[in-house]
């Protein structure tokens, strides 16, 4: 209601928003003379003259007018009404709310919908202080509001669980997204979302063991279900703390990737009222419940899994409570805490935005009846979302194609939309040239669109949005102990990354592929596809030579490699370069191939390495030939 009533003033009312401003503290005091505190620079404002920064502060107020637009007094309709109060109910969609109430108060509530339990700080002694650094400056470069609540929340050893009454609703101040085991944090007014990595099942048992599902065993990371284990989260943010150093000291920007603040090890599972600590909860049935025969027999499984896959492990203990301390020795169930997530998952994105979208969302995920009206707000907060501010279309809701055909249609949504998909294009091609250069890979797990988000954010007194890559538990990057490229290895991986970017050979891989879901989810004309795999390529090559020149020239980066890896650094891209250009069995391809045997001897490189590096190459030729380009050669073209 305050924000309905700021939006009335005019903006040359300096005297009332010098009022006004004062006493929501974003002025120190009051005269129009004086400044707005330089606080605000980190909430995304670009300005702290007064004169100046009114029109903004209109501007962020102004995203939610699709609301304030309808509130007539008397004549306000029913429908609007609901809409205005539905939306006060969204947390995070308050501005003004930050600045009325305390950190503190937010913790309360978040620590109201939620269960909490013992646990114990990580403390990872082998850990590079890289890490550390990046957690310190992950919060520092926060607003104050959010920063506060982020300490309050980490500063404890304490381990946060979803309860049965925690919300899954999409903009919710605690949200339990479908289809996760993951909690988010929206606080109020806030453009900010944190995460806690994983936070447990509803129900009875917050943790289970699972070894196979519909007759597939799992990856080895979901076999703890409902947890996290240490050495996965340990090697998670050593990788992405690495990844986004390098990132920052090229681009001079910071990466887009979450950011890695805290990790407990859970040492109780909550139950019901009270708590059971691990080894008991994995070893008492009266303790677990009714699904402890098959959860044994998975944990069974599970050991004998990681033993045979070389995982170290405790020494065969006896007994019940001997399998289960082997099993939580090696698991060692844990709990992180991240900064800069998104829940708007690109393949949730899509399916609310399906014609099935409010049956999936409401009905089988909420398990809620809906409404047309319900259907139309959630239409409006999903294309708020993916377009930063946009104007809902003056039409009467029939159905969900309908509806958001109409608003595509508005020229001032379309062209946001198109500005938008081109800017998320190269923000991919940017990333992902930066990987490729620095012989990174994820094997497709930080591409893949389930672990890939969309988030609108304020910056510079606008509203943009950015793509944000998470889970990067199975990222590669070569570090200080990391001697020689090893293409047998990367390759593939990089071809997996590739699938999961721009699509496979066939519709269906590229209908799940990043590039496919963002053409779905903004409605892209086939020339606004052509032209963004066009600035893709532009932007990918780019990327990729800025960061090997950076690599090879800027001090800042040497001490994250090996010497000798930044040596040979360019020899792979020589290698590639010329075997593309050679024809098999020629004079020129015999010259061509002991000119390169003699380079590689003569930077130190094993006898049989020209042979193994040529056999790769074979391999994996149409993939190198797609991205010829980076190596110097026009033919290549993106996939």
């Amino acid at each position: 209601m305050l924000e309905h009533q700021i939006l009335r003033l005019q903006p040359d009312n300096l005297d009332d928003f010098d009022f006004l401003l004062t006493e929501l503290n974003l002025k120190q005091a009051p005269g129009l003379n004086q400044g707005i505190v330089r606080s605000m620079l980190r909430e995304g404002f670009s300005t702290t003259e007064l004169c100046h920064f009114i029109p903004e502060f209109r501007r962020r107020l102004a995203r939610l007018n699709r609301v304030h637009d309808k509130i007539r007094g008397r004549r306000t309709p029913d429908a609007a009404l609901r809409d205005f109060i539905e939306l006060s109910r969204r947390d995070c969609k308050l501005f003004l709310a930050r600045y009325l109430l305390t950190p503190e108060e937010i913790v309360d509530e978040i620590l109201r919908q939620l269960q909490v339990t013992e646990g114990v700080r990580d403390l990872d002694i082998s850990q590079p202080p890289l890490v550390e650094n990046e957690m310190a400056r992950a919060i520092n470069l926060m607003p104050d509001f959010e920063a506060r609540i982020l300490k309050m929340l980490c500063e404890s050893s304490n381990t946060y669980w979803v309860s049965d009454t925690t919300s899954s609703e999409i903009n919710s101040l605690v949200e339990y997204p479908m289809t996760t085991v993951v909690l988010v944090i929206k606080p109020p007014g806030s453009d900010i979302e944190f995460e806690i990595k994983r936070a447990g099942l509803r129900g009875r048992n917050s943790l289970n063991i699972v070894y196979a599902r519909d007759g597939y065993t799992v990856p080895p990371s979901h076999r703890l279900d409902g947890g996290s284990m240490q050495y996965l989260l340990r090697g998670e943010a050593r990788a992405a703390s690495r990844l986004g150093v390098i990132y920052r000291l090229v681009h001079g920007t910071v990466a887009p990737i979450t950011n890695y603040i805290s990790r407990s090890s859970i040492c109780a599972v909550p139950m019901q009222k009270a708590e059971a600590q691990t080894l008991t909860y994995f070893t008492e049935p009266q303790i677990f419940g009714e699904r402890f025969p098959e959860m044994r027999v998975a944990m069974k499984e599970a050991l004998d899994a990681f033993k045979a896959g070389g995982h170290p492990y405790l020494p065969d203990l006896p007994g019940d409570l001997g399998l289960t301390a082997q099993f939580i020795g090696l698991v060692a169930p844990t709990q992180a805490i991240l900064s800069g997530t998104s829940s708007f998952r690109l393949n949730k994105l899509a399916t609310c935005l399906s014609s099935n979208g409010p049956k999936q969302y409401f009905e089988e995920g909420l398990a809620v009846a809906y409404s047309s009206h319900d259907a139309r707000r959630l239409a409006d907060a999903i294309l708020e979302e993916i377009l930063g501010c946009y104007q809902p279309p003056d039409v009467r809701y029939q159905s969900h194609e309908q509806y958001l055909a109409a608003a595509f249609c508005i020229a001032g949504n379309r062209a946001k939309a198109d500005r938008i998909y081109l800017s998320l294009v190269q923000q991919i091609a940017r990333f992902w040239g930066t990987l490729l250069a620095v012989r990174a890979y994820t094997n497709g797990e930080s591409f893949v669109a389930r672990n890939v988000g969309l988030k609108s954010f304020w910056d510079q007194g606008d509203w943009k949005v950015k793509i944000i890559f998470m889970d990067h538990d199975a990222l590669a990057i070569p570090g200080p102990q990391t001697r020689d490229f090893h293409p047998h290895a990367a390759i593939p991986s990089m071809a997996l990354d590739e699938r999961y970017i721009w699509g496979g050979s066939t519709p269906e891989q590229f209908a799940t592929s990043e590039i496919g879901y963002l053409q779905n989810i903004y409605r892209v004309s086939d020339d606004l596809y052509k032209k963004g795999q066009a600035l893709a390529q532009m932007d990918l090559r780019q990327a990729y030579k800025k960061t090997q020149h950076e690599l090879l020239t800027n001090p800042k980066l040497h001490p994250l490699f090996d010497k000798v890896f930044l040596e040979r650094l360019l020899d792979w891209d020589t290698l590639v370069r010329g075997y593309l250009q050679m024809k098999p069995d020629t004079v020129l391809s015999t010259t061509w191939t002991e000119e390169m045997r003699k380079m590689l001897a003569a930077k130190g490189y094993r006898g049989q390495a020209f042979d193994a590096y040529l056999e790769i190459m074979k391999n994996n030729r149409p993939f190198l030939e797609r991205y010829s380009f980076l190596f110097d050669l026009e033919s290549g073209k993106n996939s």
